[in-house]
């Protein structure tokens, strides 16, 4: 009863055109799942209709690592934003990706609307650092239309004025340049504090054609870098020392995958940041033959790191540690998730990820980490059993302790061949219930939640 109105929805790679071999050029497809009745559960599914959800066989498509399907049709598909979701009020649910080529679905009825991201960048950020008491939501992105560029910004996102050209808009407030032009800089994960905004500086480097890849990763991969930018809040009232802006340098080189909570410790005048970092062979890692081999977690991810951004002084150096300790820090894991109503708090203790042992062939478990012991908590696994993120919702109306709310996850059975929707206590990683879906669910990345208000309206959190 407790999960009455909670809706929850997921971005996923929903279909795959006869010749695409990359997972996550599948097509974007919404997820809707709503508790009725406190427990009839009510799912529905559409496909976000761009240009290649509508009629993929009449254009030339190019993603990540499809295409061109078709290099003689002039008409190109690129949009494919299917990587997360980002939900403005109550009446818009946004596809994020890292291109600047998002999308837009009425969460109500998973209509896709015509709704665009006003700007002519190339990249912007799958996860916006968003504050969910002001409501306010800041990407990271180059300053300039070439995708070679020095020039990086920070932006706020707002929502456009009747008439623009689109119906969210980029108000830059923030600016650094690095040392040389990068190729496709993006952060795809940055984070948010009461005063300050951290990326990670990430971008890609041409590599040699004659491979066996297709789409953008047959001429670029992403590089490992060590380079990071912070910035203060449009609203901030402590500022990054002498300047707004700075460029720092931490002292390993890796991608971002995912920053997980950030806090200010102000005691020591840093931003403490946990992340998951990979190599630059991650992406590679998602081609249909690199996926029917087991996971090589240690090519393609690095240990979780803890990362300390220094905010006065001249220290220009981020340090980065190993996030956990002894054996488990030998541990590998990703789309780390947390309770959003502890989000840039000194006292969050809880995050929770989905994780693969080193003989696992997939993410095999669920885990909740104790970011204040530095150790794993708890434990959820199932034999033969795969996950996805474990998606944190909290319980409706009702503040009590950081870890009181579910975890959601879409598992699949691989002796069933069957995907369920699996609830978990987040205090005891217990199972609450399991309820089988009708088809089976590819693997994807990420959801978001919305709950019921005693004003009748819904709250929602964006991703993380």
């Amino acid at each position: 009863k407790s999960r009455e109105g909670v809706v929850h929805y997921r971005v996923l790679p929903g279909y795959f055109p006869k010749g695409m071999s990359y997972h996550f050029d599948g097509l974007a497809t919404v997820m809707k799942v709503e508790f009725v009745n406190g427990s009839f559960l009510h799912v529905t599914s559409k496909i976000f209709e761009s240009a290649a959800g509508k009629s993929f066989e009449s254009c030339d498509f190019f993603g990540t690592g499809t295409g061109p399907t078709k290099p003689l049709v002039p008409h190109i598909c690129f949009q494919n934003p299917g990587v997360n979701l980002l939900p403005v009020g109550e009446d818009n649910l946004w596809l994020t990706i890292d291109t600047a080529s998002w999308g837009q679905m009425n969460p109500k009825t998973l209509e896709t609307l015509p709704g665009k991201v006003d700007t002519k960048v190339q990249t912007l950020n799958a996860h916006p650092a968003c504050d969910h008491d002001t409501n306010e939501c800041f990407v990271q992105h180059p300053c300039d239309v070439s995708p070679l560029s020095r020039n990086i910004c920070f932006s706020r996102l707002l929502e456009a004025e009747s008439g623009s050209n689109g119906d969210l808009k980029l108000e830059t407030f923030a600016n650094a340049k690095l040392d040389k032009s990068v190729l496709l800089q993006h952060s795809h994960s940055p984070c948010i504090t009461e005063n300050f905004l951290v990326s990670k500086v990430d971008r890609f480097t041409f590599r040699n054609p004659l491979n066996n890849r297709s789409g953008l990763l047959k001429f670029a991969k992403q590089a490992m870098s060590n380079e990071w930018m912070v910035t203060s809040r449009p609203s901030a009232t402590r500022k990054v020392g002498p300047a707004a802006t700075r460029i720092l340098r931490s002292n390993m080189s890796f991608v971002n995958n995912h920053f997980s909570n950030c806090f200010e410790d102000t005691e020591n005048k840093r931003i403490v940041i946990d992340l998951v970092g990979v190599t630059d062979r991650y992406l590679d890692s998602y081609f249909l033959n690199e996926l029917q081999n087991p996971a090589q977690w240690g090519t393609t991810f690095t240990p979780a790191q803890r990362c300390y951004v220094p905010l006065e002084g001249d220290e220009a150096e981020v340090s980065c540690e190993k996030l956990l300790d002894g054996k488990e820090g030998e541990l590998f894991f990703d789309y780390p998730t947390f309770n959003p109503r502890w989000k840039s708090k000194s006292s969050s203790r809880y995050v929770y990820a989905i994780a693969g042992k080193p003989a696992s062939k997939w993410f095999d478990s669920i885990i909740k980490i104790d970011s204040k012991t530095r150790s794993i908590a708890k434990t959820w696994s199932l034999k033969d059993t795969y996950v996805t993120e474990a998606s944190f919702v909290p319980r409706p109306n009702h503040e009590a302790g950081e870890d009181d709310g579910w975890l959601v996850s879409v598992i699949y059975t691989e002796g069933s061949s069957s995907s369920q929707l699996l609830f978990l206590d987040a205090k005891t990683l217990e199972t609450v219930s399991t309820h089988d879906l009708k088809e089976i669910i590819p693997f994807h990345a990420h959801g978001v939640s919305c709950l019921p208000t005693e004003g009748g309206k819904k709250k929602c959190f964006a991703n993380p």
